[in-house]
């Protein structure tokens, strides 16, 4: 599935290193890792089903200021997303990603 979704924006390494991330995610979910036993062990995010789209949340969130402030039409957003292939840092949106994962958990 990231392979399909990020075809463009990552380097097959890349996708790699974010399939790697997304199946630690799912064996810690398998392995019955509850939130608050996550909690206790002092980890920076939980394990989530949802980490591919916290990634695409980050990647949007990393371009916010220049899609509010430079594009006014869809067509303009669609383009930058284009323009995105080959320039997006895989270990910076992980970490967004994750800072986004700690976040909602902490509202919920």
């Amino acid at each position: 599935m990231a392979v399909v979704l990020f075809r463009r924006e990552l380097t097959f390494e890349q996708t790699v290193c974010l399939w790697e991330v997304m199946w630690a995610d799912q064996a810690a979910i398998r392995a019955s890792i509850s939130k608050s036993a996550w909690g206790r062990m002092r980890l920076r995010a939980p394990p989530t089903e949802d980490l591919l789209l916290y990634a695409i949340a980050a990647c949007v969130l990393q371009r916010r200021k220049l899609i509010i402030e430079k594009y006014s039409s869809m067509d303009e957003i669609l383009r930058e997303c284009n323009d995105l292939a080959g320039h997006l840092d895989v270990w910076k949106l992980l970490d967004d990603a994750h800072d986004l994962v700690v976040s909602v958990h902490d509202k919920i």
